[in-house]
């Protein structure tokens, strides 16, 4: 059994907190309250509430990097190779949104936050490592489909992963069901946004 250190408590019960209450509001207290710890304890390891909180995302951006860096995309030699292939790093992303629970809700939620901003204003590890590996599968797909003759390679993928991450905080929260169909018909809505720019055809593949 791996021992969990110190720091790394305090991120998942931030998560948790977050995940639960919402960033409005939050404070380290919230933390160390809840793990029956003093409050000097935690900025042993965190300076700040920021930090703390960049930390908690950075710990999950660079699980979804590492989901990019290791998803290597199959021969494609037809229209329904690629549908297959991006169906399959669809399902791949999605089900580790889903198995992320609090930790993907509290994901979603900072990078819809003001603390987001401040981030991007610098140099940050974290964001330049998913989007290496990230804009790597893009590449790839670009270069058969060239998708961005017809449209914004920053727009399509952005609905993709931001639509993504709403769906898979609902079906996390019990809003919707946790069922290999729900996620087909998540699936069907969203390539329907995929397949109409990156292989527009008179009728729509569908499902080959």
């Amino acid at each position: 059994m791996v021992k969990v250190g110190r720091k790394e408590e305090f991120i998942d019960t931030t998560m948790q907190i977050v995940a639960q209450n919402g960033l409005g509001g939050f404070a380290m207290k919230q933390v160390t309250s809840k793990m029956g710890v003093s409050e000097a304890l935690i900025y042993k390891y965190f300076e700040t509430k920021e930090n703390l909180l960049y930390a908690c995302f950075e710990s999950f951006h660079m699980r979804v990097a590492a989901l990019f860096r290791n998803f290597t995309l199959p021969p494609i030699t037809s229209p329904q190779d690629m549908y297959a292939a991006i169906r399959a790093l669809w399902f791949t992303y999605f089900e580790f949104l889903v198995n992320g629970d609090y930790r993907t809700i509290y994901y979603f939620d900072y990078r819809d936050s003001p603390y987001i901003r401040e981030v991007m204003k610098h140099d940050d590890e974290a964001a330049a490592t998913y989007f290496k590996y990230f804009a790597a599968i893009v590449h790839n797909i670009n270069t058969r489909a060239r998708f961005t003759e017809r449209s914004s390679g920053a727009h399509l993928w952005m609905y993709v992963l931001d639509t993504s991450g709403i769906f898979a905080k609902r079906i996390i929260r019990g809003e919707l069901p946790r069922t290999e169909e729900s996620y087909e018909e998540i699936w069907r809505l969203i390539s329907q946004g995929i397949l109409g720019v990156v292989m527009p055809t008179p009728t729509g593949l569908g499902n080959p």
